[in-house]
Parts: structure tokens; sequence; C-alpha cells
């Protein structure tokens, strides 16, 4: 018999992905609501649970017995928010992490915990960094990222629990939100947006992207792992430069327009 993974966020583009890609395990994301692109396998379920609500996912942890948990889901929108609504989406998401932890102390301590972190955690210093680099918070999702990485070493110490926080730095894919940098190029090349064009080539971008396959497979390894460590960074550990590929889309589009 197959052992269960819960996946949390379960519309996302990690979560799509893995669920093409693991094979030996019994999977069963947990979703807010549901998506018409659900993938159906015989391996895989949905399930509508509120994170928030403690009794109802101890109950349903406790259900499904599972031999990991992979939380992906958060919720972010600072980008059209008041400040307050920042501070409550910080406290909401910090609140599902803190539930998802105590629920595996109170219930099963050998459940494998991976919490996905986000490059925003660092405070970059010449754009280089590693597993050692400091971590600083600049708004409100970075600052929860960085406490729940803290609450999970808080527990991992004080239980014994098998835990990590993977750090995520840019990864994208077909099932990539389209609000992200790299779908909004691809939109405004299709729609010969030059405006916009120019706008992301004056900014000179340079930043470490990977493909979403190769970090959801890093992820499935570190899950592999008999002793887990506190914390892993995934990336592609090279700068890329955004101008570059707004010029391989020009020519693959073949548009005759010209940089500003």
């Amino acid at each position: 018999m197959k052992k269960n993974i819960i996946i949390t966020g379960g519309n996302g583009q990690d979560a799509k992905i893995l669920a093409r890609s693991i094979k030996k395990y019994q999977i069963n994301f947990l979703i807010k609501k549901k998506d018409k692109f659900l993938i159906k396998n015989k391996n895989i379920t949905y399930s509508k649970i509120n994170l928030l609500n403690y009794k109802d996912s101890f109950n349903h942890i406790r259900k499904k017995k599972p031999y990991a948990i992979i939380h992906l889901a958060s919720k972010n929108n600072s980008s059209n928010q008041k400040k307050n609504d920042y501070k409550i989406e910080y406290k909401n998401n910090l609140l599902m992490t803190k539930n998802l932890l105590n629920i595996i102390k109170n219930y099963d301590k050998k459940i494998k915990f991976i919490f996905a972190g986000s490059s925003l955690m660092f405070q970059k210093k010449n754009g280089i960094v590693n597993e050692k680099s400091k971590f600083k918070h600049s708004n409100f999702y970075s600052k929860y990222k960085i406490h729940s990485h803290m609450l999970l070493i808080k527990f991992k110490k004080k239980y014994n629990l098998n835990a990590s926080t993977v750090i995520l730095f840019n990864h994208d894919s077909i099932y990539r939100n389209k609000k992200f940098l790299l779908p909004r190029i691809v939109q405004y090349l299709k729609t010969k947006n030059l405006k916009k064009i120019n706008e992301i080539n004056k900014e000179n971008i340079y930043g470490d992207f990977s493909h979403a396959e190769d970090i959801c497979s890093g992820i499935l390894r570190l899950v592999e792992l008999r002793k887990m460590p506190d914390k892993l960074i995934l990336s592609s550990s090279k700068l890329t430069s955004i101008n570059k590929l707004i010029k391989y889309g020009i020519y693959f589009f073949k548009f005759k327009i010209k940089l500003q």
C-alpha cells in the first residue's frame, strides 16, 4: 500500500507539477476551492480544508495518516492591499503553519514536514546568498516566511520533528500565475505591447530563474531524505538577464520592433 503525502495549496503551480511527478505515493491536495484544472489521477484526491481551523485540520490529517506534509499554501495579495490587510494576511499565513506544526507535534512526530520559503526572506548582499545568509523581512509576506521558519526550527528542536524549510527562488511553468514577471512578458510579446516591453527592458532586471519542474524535483528528493536539513535553497544558482529573454522572445515571435 502506498504511503500518503498531504500537499497544501493544491491549486498552485507547484502542486500541479507535483501531481504529475509523484508516482510512488498517494497524494491528498488540500484546497480552499475547486479549480477547473484539477488533475485527475487514481493516486490523487482533493479535499477542501480550512487550515485556519485547527480541529478540522487535525481530524483530516489523522484520517489520512500522512508520511509527509508539504506546505505550499499561502496568501499574498500585497500589491493591492492596505496596511491593515497586510497584517491580517500575515497572521493568517503564520497561523496555518503553526496549526500544521502543532498537529504533527500532537498527533505523530514522525510525519515529515516541508515548508515552502522564499528568496524574499534574505537580506541580500551583492545579489549572492546561501543557507548561512541572514534573513531580513521587507514586507509582511517575507515576515511571515521568516517567522514560519523560526517557528519550524523551534518545534524541530523542542519536539524532535523531521522538518525543513525549502527556500524557493523564481521558478516558472505553464501553470505560473499570470501576475508574475515572465508570464507578463510573454503576454506583452504576444500582444505586441511595446510600451510595457520597453518599461521592463529599461529596468535591466537580473534574477535567479528556474523551471518549476526542476524545483519540484528537488522538493521530492528532499522528502526522501532520512533526516532533513533545517533549510535548503532550491535555485538555478546563476543570474539570468531578463533583457536577453525579451530579445529572444522578439526573435522567436519574429517581430520587427526596436527596444528603447
